[in-house]
């Protein structure tokens, strides 16, 4: 009981530091929120996030920020995120006039981004843009501009999943990276007024951080501990400095010390952290080697010989003791000042700061290299007319289905109005007043980006081997993957071939309970024409690629067959038939898969997997679970 105690009372200080940690965050983005870009804050929306987000607008308003958080929507468009014409303006002006977007907005402010796991890579890209360069370049529609934008980002990382996580460009330019997820209401203080720093030394901090000095044996002993932690960005050790000089601001220090050197490292290095920092071995120069005593072997035998007895010495002198104490203080002092001794005790500090279980994820999430799940998001991009994602437009007539889009047309014609009164002037014709002139190459027509919808198709060998051996497994299987995929909305279909013929037991559908209906009716025995199989599958699926939808064909058989396209029963001339219609199937680009459900994997259905271009899994003993399983892992990959 008494361990029990011990060991939730250190979990519970370890969140009050993981807590009080993230306050200090907030302050520090606070006093120079573009020089650290910002923190990646791994928490779901909650009570927590919400307290620290409120803290972090408080600090901010101490700081002189007058909006803080400037939230940017999900799916923000271009325009509205660095700005362009001003169409109001420009048609009662006359004029091209521009208009500033989010980011020249936050000026500096902090960035706001909801679900920053989701943000879209062109967004992300004129988002570091501006982090790297400090400004806003706008070429666009006619128009260049530069306006000056200096913020930090607060990227909320909502991802459920360990592999959900912000765009890498976004993670390598902000210092911080916390994780409130293990933090619950209970383990908070129940007021954050007493850690509100005082608003004349947020300012101080804020003018005078730029003026702070960093020693040459500073800067040694950060670069040894970063290549101890495994850190080798560039950017890490500049945002890691940037954080040690305001901590020092904040102190009103004007150089950066030791302790703050230790805070700079364990809030930025010790979380990007990729191994554990290796303790030097004990020098053995130092420990004189043992004189050998083949002369004396009795004084090894007799323990009172070895050690002499101590000398009678006079009593100490006080002098000689003060001189003494004053001596080891320069000791300690020269000890500090030297960089290995310094990189030593700060060393000890970021291993300290490193999260226990951070190595660990990192070797998961190394072993990640595609999404989970076979659905969903596995279908095919594509540009659409109707509806989707916005994907801008393009020069065209609006024709065949086409979308007009007024505004961007009318935003291609604004900036020739002048050249095209001019023209008309010069010709002799009438000029008309508030009317903006619009000629074919001003249209623009509107495009999506829309993400096909998935169909994932089961051929199952209802045959009598496979009904003896793993029948009711396959439909286990099946039916936990079908229930995978109505989560998720995708269409699923299921063949069972069996006798001469393959018969499509459940066309397309999205319905779960025609599936299980489907799926418990089906019948086992006879022969296996998997000729047909292959031949029907690929036309049931080529058809619904015709449709819109992505198929993926999941081939649960032993791979023997024995009845040949024709109908005539015989093993030779049925794997003849087989192997011919998959290479004739292998032309097709859908993604397939290839389950060998025999109770020992055979060469027959490894070599027809081959020839089909799918990905081959022979799983001899497993029940449905362990099948379902291997085959979402193995669609991922196929």
């Amino acid at each position: 009981m008494e361990n029990l105690a011990q060991t939730q009372e250190i979990s519970k200080s370890a969140k009050l530091e993981t807590w009080l940690r993230a306050l200090q965050v907030a302050q520090l983005l606070a006093i120079h929120p573009h020089g650290l870009g910002g923190v990646i804050l791994r928490a779901r929306s909650g009570p927590v996030r919400d307290r620290w987000l409120s803290y972090l607008n408080t600090v901010a308003q101490l700081g002189g920020m007058r909006l803080p958080l400037r939230k940017m929507p999900l799916g923000i468009s271009d325009e509205n995120l660095i700005g362009g014409i001003d169409l109001d303006q420009t048609l009662r002006t006359g004029k091209a006039v521009l208009r500033q977007g989010l980011l020249a907005q936050c000026d500096q402010q902090l960035l706001l981004m909801p679900m920053a796991e989701r943000v879209e890579v062109g967004a992300v890209a004129k988002v570091v843009s501006a982090l790297d360069n400090g400004f806003i370049a706008i070429e666009r529609d006619g128009q260049s501009r530069r306006i000056e934008s200096r913020f930090g980002v607060v990227a909320l990382d909502e991802g459920i999943e360990d592999d959900e996580q912000p765009n890498e460009k976004i993670r390598q330019r902000t210092a911080f990276l916390l994780n409130l997820d293990i933090l619950g209401w209970r383990d908070l203080p129940e007021t954050d007024d007493d850690f509100l720093p005082d608003a004349q030394t947020l300012q101080y901090a804020r003018e005078n951080f730029s003026v702070v000095t960093v020693s040459e044996d500073s800067l040694n002993a950060l670069v040894g501990v970063a290549e101890q932690l495994g850190v080798i960005s560039i950017r890490a050790l500049n945002l890691a400095m940037n954080t040690a000089k305001c901590l020092a601001a904040f102190d009103r220090e004007d150089e950066v010390t030791n302790m703050h050197l230790q805070q700079a490292i364990a809030l930025v290095l010790s979380p990007r952290a990729t191994r554990l920092p290796q303790s030097a071995p004990p020098e053995e120069e130092e420990i004189p080697p043992e004189p050998e005593s083949d002369e004396q072997p009795e004084s090894e035998q007799d323990p009172l010989d070895q050690e002499p007895p101590p000398p009678e010495t006079p009593p100490p002198d006080p002098s000689e003791d003060q001189n003494r104490n004053e001596d080891e203080g320069e000791e300690q002092e020269n000890n500090a000042e030297n960089p290995q001794a310094l990189e030593d005790e700060i060393l000890e500090a970021a291993q300290a700061a490193i999260p226990a279980d951070l190595l660990a994820r990192l070797a998961d999430l190394a072993d990640l290299k595609t999404p989970k799940g076979m659905g969903g998001k596995t279908g095919a991009i594509k540009v659409g007319r109707i509806r989707g994602r916005p994907l801008g437009n393009i020069p065209g007539m609006p024709e065949g289905g086409k979308t007009l889009s007024i505004i961007d047309t009318l935003r291609a014609a604004v900036p020739w109005q002048a050249v095209r009164r001019a023209e008309m002037k010069a010709a002799g014709k009438t000029i008309p007043l508030g009317k903006i002139l619009i000629r074919k190459e001003d249209f623009r027509i509107k495009r999506y980006q829309e993400r096909t919808q998935t169909l994932t198709m089961f051929i199952v060998d209802a045959s009598g081997s496979s009904a003896m051996h793993r029948l009711a497994e396959a439909k286990g299987a099946v039916e936990l993957l079908l229930a995978e995929c109505y989560v998720r909305r995708d269409q699923v279909a299921v063949m069972s071939f069996r006798g001469s013929v393959a018969e499509l037991v459940l066309a397309p559908t999205r319905s779960l309970v025609k599936a299980k209906r489907a799926l418990s009716g089906l019948p086992g025995g006879g022969g296996t024409p998997l000729s047909r199989a292959i031949d029907e599958s690929f036309e049931v699926a080529s058809a619904s690629m015709r449709k819109g939808l992505t198929p993926a064909l999941v081939f649960l058989t032993d791979g023997r067959a024995n009845i040949a396209k024709d109908g005539s029963p015989g093993r030779p001339k049925a794997m003849e038939d087989a192997q011919q219609s998959a290479r004739a199937a292998s032309h097709y680009s859908f993604k397939s898969l290839w389950i060998d459900t025999s109770p020992q994997a055979r060469d027959e259905g490894k070599a027809m997997a081959a020839m089909l271009g799918s990905m081959y899994l022979p799983l001899p003993n497993a029940g449905a679970n362990e099948v379902s399983q291997a085959i979402m892992q193995g669609l991922k990959k196929a």
